[in-house]
């Protein structure tokens, strides 16, 4: 019994146990599969059991028994009792998946108030049994209890296909905490996590097979996790068909270590030597997101017009969000904090940082091997403010001399800040931006500028367009178009030519178009064609990314919360862009001044009969 000077009490003391901090049922689960990989196991098991008993027709069955078989070598008595006490793990070394060696106690009791240990070294009829108990624990149990010779029941014997001279066999019950409450529910939600934990090692000839079982008997839906690779660059893997058997995403720059798509850091650990942190990146195939490739059009039974991120591949990749942080080929976390979280085009990139476990200080990997939390601070660190106008440099140099921990992780950091993911996102936004669905986009826009264009003729002298149009052709005007389209803003003939033809179609004499152009300090481009007046803006310009392309983003999965963040964005992007106009026009002098103020109120009167044309109309 607890004495009544305790400084902590068993009840107190089982409840810190119970709130070990595991993210979710699946999280704890991958805890024992740890372990049987660890103990060379190529064959890990996970069943889910239901009860049989039904209070009602309507009654869903729940999951009364979670239990892990591995064919690892086994454990001898000692390592098996030690193997349940709290802090106190048989792994101290840094080597393979392993952190501490304290996960089997802590995830088991964080999901149940029951947990039975069988291991063996000769044959499963010969095991050693042992196991913790809540009640117990509460009561003031203080050891572990000795392991005593018990062979693994019948039951699981017939189940199991790892069942060999030497494994081990965990086994929870008293379910208290588990999130699922039927068999194949717990599989499916736990199969994305543990595919993707340990994609690697299933690609490398790892099984886990994933059993649901009712009453003891195998239910239909037994299979193996495959792997679930957020980089998309794994095949064969989970990704919905036609990705299932290809990849979906291609490597993206880096190279440095030898290998497209991979940037080499040399970061130095605790013990002064330094070690190799290799970053992958990877974005979305031109197929993923467009119907139009040739030779790799989509499935027949999914419609063209679809928006590539309501596909089944496309909601998949919206469940791999951020970046994954890899220590000795298992997955410590999938961090979205580098992610926007109102932009679904986030889902089409992917990023990967791979360090061994003699960096875990460095990194701040927790004992649970969920997540490095010192890398994941930085997620939104932003070293122009911090360094105070220092150049990136000097501010390096700073950090060394106060000895910042963070220090090993910034030139990490700020590649994939300052180059990586602005890389990412510019090639994903070119994608796609000559598509139809993008196109449609500035339909309505240019539908109500034409409106005001044909007031306009009525009223005033021919423009400059209308004149070129008079001693043009069509053809040679279709002609120009077709260029600018292709050599100066880069769509592909494909688009360009669909363009063209909605333009003519429509009897359009404007174009709204995105471009790039990171040498031009303008925000929009102007170009006088034969009829048609086009205007490109610069995707470059912050005035774009700021404004347009907030608003122009998908608005179905936007939150009430997301959707005002946009808002807020767009109103104080515009309102800066009205700010620097003034001050453009307070640094002229006196006449170019006068000038100034003349083009704006110019502007402003066209831009009335442009944004209100029908109220003009009816005056």
């Amino acid at each position: 019994m607890t004495s009544k000077y305790s400084i902590v009490t068993s009840d107190l003391t089982v409840k810190a146990l119970q709130d070990s901090g595991y993210k979710s049922t699946a999280h704890a689960i991958a805890e024992l599969i740890d372990n049987g990989i660890e103990a060379g196991a190529d064959l890990v098991e996970l069943f889910v059991v239901e009860g049989t008993d039904r209070p009602s027709e309507r009654a869903r069955h729940r999951v009364e028994t979670i239990a892990v078989i591995d064919n690892g070598h086994g454990m001898d008595p000692e390592t098996l009792r030690q193997s349940l006490r709290f802090g106190a793990g048989t792994r101290q070394l840094r080597k393979g998946i392993g952190r501490f060696g304290v996960g089997l106690p802590n995830s088991s009791i964080s999901q149940c108030d029951r947990v039975d240990v069988w291991s063996w070294t000769n044959g499963p009829d010969n095991a050693l049994h042992t196991y913790l108990d809540l009640a117990e624990l509460r009561a003031g149990l203080e050891e572990v209890p000795e392991p005593k010779p018990k062979p693994v029941p019948e039951d699981w014997q017939r189940l199991a296909h790892a069942l060999g001279p030497t494994g081990t066999l965990v086994q929870w019950t008293q379910l208290e905490r588990v999130q699922w409450r039927g068999a194949q529910a717990t599989l499916v939600n736990t199969e994305s996590l543990i595919g993707r934990i340990y994609r690697r090692l299933i690609t490398k000839g790892t099984r886990i097979r994933l059993v649901p079982v009712r009453g003891w008997f195998p239910l239909d839906g037994e299979r193996d996790a495959r792997p679930n690779d957020p980089l998309y660059l794994m095949a064969p893997s989970s990704t919905p068909r036609p990705f299932d058997s290809k990849p979906m995403f291609r490597p993206h720059g880096g190279g440095n270590a030898g290998e497209i798509g991979v940037e080499r850091f040399m970061v130095k650990g605790m013990d002064g030597a330094e070690y190799p942190v290799l970053v992958r990146a990877s974005l979305a195939v031109d197929a993923a997101r467009r119907p139009d490739i040739p030779n790799e059009e989509w499935p027949k039974d999914i419609s063209p017009t679809l928006d590539p991120g309501r596909t089944e591949w496309g909601k998949h990749a919206a469940k791999n969000l951020g970046i994954s942080l890899i220590r000795a080929d298992r997955e410590l976390d999938l961090d979205s904090s580098w992610t926007s979280s109102y932009d679904p085009v986030e889902r089409w990139w992917g990023v990967e940082i791979d360090f061994p476990p003699q960096l875990d200080e460095v990194f701040g990997v927790t004992n649970n091997k969920q997540a490095a939390l010192i890398f994941s601070s930085l997620s939104n660190f932003d070293w122009k403010e911090e360094a105070a106008g220092l150049s990136f440099e000097e501010f390096r140099d700073q950090l060394r001399e106060e000895g910042d921990r963070r220090l090993p992780l910034i030139e990490i950091v700020y590649y994939i800040r300052e180059k990586l993911l602005g890389s990412l996102r510019a090639q994903l936004a070119d994608q796609t931006r000559g598509t139809r669905s993008n196109r449609k986009r500035h339909e309505e826009v240019e539908a109500k500028a034409e409106h005001a264009l044909r007031r306009r003729r009525e009223e005033t002298q021919p423009s400059f367009t209308d004149q070129l149009a008079e001693q043009t052709t069509e053809e040679e005007s279709q002609q120009q178009q077709l260029e600018s389209l292709v050599n100066v803003h880069k769509y592909t003939p494909a688009d360009a030519e669909r363009i063209i033809a909605e333009t003519k179609a429509n009897n359009r004499h404007v174009q709204l178009l995105t471009s790039r152009n990171p040498d031009s300090p303008a925000f929009f481009n102007v170009e006088f064609i034969p009829g048609v007046l086009q205007v490109s803006l610069n995707m470059d310009h912050p005035a774009y990314s700021d404004l347009i392309a907030v608003l122009d983003q998908d608005l179905e999965d936007a939150s009430r919360e997301e959707l005002g963040e946009r808002l807020v964005a767009a109103a104080n992007a515009f309102k800066l862009l009205l700010l620097s106009w003034a001050r453009y026009e307070d640094e002229q002098p006196d006449r170019p001044r006068a000038r100034a103020k003349q083009m704006r109120q110019d502007w402003g009167r066209i831009a009335r009969e442009f944004l209100a044309p029908d109220d003009e109309d009816d005056e």
